[in-house]
C-alpha cells in the first residue's frame, strides 16, 4: 500500500474508544528509526519491527519536498556524466583509452548488458538513487555456465531485499527476496534466496551483489539519518495543512453530545454525516445547521483552540528546513533547487558551494558505486576500470 493510499484510508478512518466518553478522530503514522530483529522462524533478518522500514523511507521522499529534492541532487551528482577509462582525465583522453584497447569487444558487451532490458548505464542511475535514498544498493549477477563471465547484471530494487542470518565466520551467505514483505506468506508471492556474491561462489548460476552505507551488521545507514525526525516532522505538517484544505481551512470543531447513541453503528452514523456537511475544501465559509428537539440533547459546537498555531508552524517549518539541509550537509539549499528569501546565489559563489559539497559529501558516495563496477568489470576480464565523471552544472556545453 502506498503512501497516498494510506493518506486516503486514514482521513477516511474513525476510532473511538474509553468507557465514558468517546472521541473520532483521524490517525496518521509516520516510520520510526527501524528495529533490525532476528526471529527464529523466519530465516530472513527484520528490517523494521513490520519489515517494512525501506517502504516507509521510501514514502517521506512523496511526503516531504525537501528531502525529495535533495535526494534528486545528490543523486544525480553520484550518476555524474559519463565515464572515464583507465585513468583518463578528461573525457577527450577516456575516449582515446577506449580507441586503444585490445578488450573493446569485451568491455562493450558487458556495457551492453545484451541478455537485460537495461544497459549497464540505465541500472547504474537506478542503483545511484537507491544508495542515497535507502544507503544501501543491490544488483543480481547471472553467471555462465563455467563461471568463467558475469552474463547478465540485473537491477534490483533494494526496497525488496532482506539480508539472511549471518554465518558462523560472521558474514551474511544470502539474502532474500520478495516483491510485497507485507504478506510473505501469500500464494505466488513468497520469498526467495538469494546467494550473496563473494568471487569464489561457484556452485549458484545467480548470486546477489549487496552495498551498504556504514557499519551496520545487515542493512545501510540512511545518509540523512541526523535528520530524519526533521524529515518526519516536514512530512507531518504537510499531512496537517492537507487536512486542513480538506476542512476548507475551518478551525478545528469539537462536538460535545449530550446523549449517548445506542450502538457503535449510531456514533458512526453521526460522524459520517458531520464529515459529509463540514468537510472539504468546496464547504469554506459555508453555514452550518444543526437541528435538535430541545436544549438538554443539543450538542455544544466550539472551535479547538489553536492559539498562535500560525505563528509556531512558521517558526517550526523554517527550522525544518534547516535542520533537514544540515542534515544532509548541503552547502547551499539553492543547490537542490530551494529558494532562499535574500540570498541571490550568484554563480560564483554557486559553483564553489557546489565543489564543496562534492568533494565532502557525494565524491565518497560515487567511489563506493565506482567500486562495485570495477569489481564487475575486473571479473569479466574486460581490462578497464572506471571512474565516474562528475557532473559538473556549469560547464558549457557546446550544441
Amino acid at each position: 500500500m502506498n503512501l497516498f493510499t494510506r493518506i486516503e484510508k486514514a482521513l477516511s478512518k474513525t476510532g473511538s474508544g474509553g468507557s465514558s466518553t468517546n472521541f473520532a478522530s483521524v490517525d496518521y503514522t509516520i516510520p520510526n528509526i527501524p528495529l533490525i530483529v532476528e526471529r527464529r522462524s523466519d530465516p530472513w533478518v527484520y528490517y523494521g519491527q513490520d519489515n517494512l522500514y525501506p517502504l516507509a523511507v521510501s514514502d517521506l521522499r512523496n511526503g516531504s519536498g525537501i528531502h525529495n529534492s535533495i535526494v534528486k541532487t545528490k543523486t544525480k551528482m553520484t550518476i555524474g556524466d559519463g565515464w572515464l577509462l583507465n585513468g583518463a582525465k578528461t573525457e577527450e583522453e577516456s575516449k582515446a583509452v577506449y580507441q586503444s584497447l585490445t578488450t573493446k569487444a569485451e568491455y562493450d558487451n558487458f556495457m551492453k548488458n545484451p541478455f537485460d532490458s537495461m544497459s549497464i548505464m540505465d541500472i547504474h542511475k537506478r542503483i545511484c538513487d537507491d544508495y542515497q535514498e535507502q544507503g544501501q544498493l543491490a544488483l543480481e549477477l547471472v553467471f555462465n555456465n563455467d563461471f568463467s563471465k558475469i552474463a547478465r547484471v540485473k537491477y534490483v530494487k533494494v526496497e525488496n531485499i532482506r539480508a539472511g542470518k549471518m554465518g558462523e565466520n560472521g558474514e551474511v551467505e544470502s539474502y532474500w527476496y520478495c516483491k510485497d514483505w507485507s504478506s510473505p506468506k501469500r500464494k505466488g508471492n513468497e520469498p526467495k534466496e538469494i546467494k550473496a556474491f563473494t568471487g569464489k561462489n561457484k556452485s549458484d548460476l545467480n548470486q546477489l551483489y549487496f552495498v551498504k552505507m556504514g557499519n551496520s551488521d545487515y542493512y545501510g545507514e540512511l545518509p540523512y539519518k541526523g535528520c530524519l525526525n526533521w524529515i518526519q516532522v516536514d512530512f507531518k505538517m504537510s499531512l496537517y495543512h492537507l487536512s486542513n484544505i480538506d476542512n476548507g481551512m475551518n478551525p478545528g470543531i469539537t462536538f460535545k453530545f449530550y446523549k449517548k447513541p445506542n450502538s457503535e453503528a449510531g456514533k458512526q452514523e453521526i460522524i459520517d454525516d458531520l464529515n459529509r456537511v463540514y468537510r472539504g475544501a468546496l464547504k469554506a465559509g459555508k453555514p452550518f445547521f444543526v437541528f435538535s428537539e430541545n436544549k438538554e440533547t443539543a450538542p455544544d459546537i466550539f472551535p479547538t483552540e489553536t492559539s498562535n498555531l500560525d505563528k509556531q508552524q512558521m517558526v517550526l517549518a523554517e527550522l525544518c528546513d534547516k535542520k533537514i539541509l544540515t542534515g544532509h550537509q548541503l552547502t547551499s539549499p539553492l543547490l537542490a533547487g530551494i529558494s532562499v528569501s535574500g540570498q541571490l546565489g550568484g554563480n560564483v559563489e554557486l559553483e564553489k558551494a557546489y565543489l564543496i559539497y562534492d568533494n565532502v559529501t557525494i565524491k565518497s558516495d560515487r567511489m563506493d558505486v565506482e567500486r562495485v563496477w570495477n569489481r564487475l568489470l575486473e571479473y569479466n576480464k574486460t581490462g578497464v576500470q572506471m571512474e565516474i565523471n562528475p557532473f559538473n552544472p556549469f560547464k558549457v556545453r557546446m550544441v
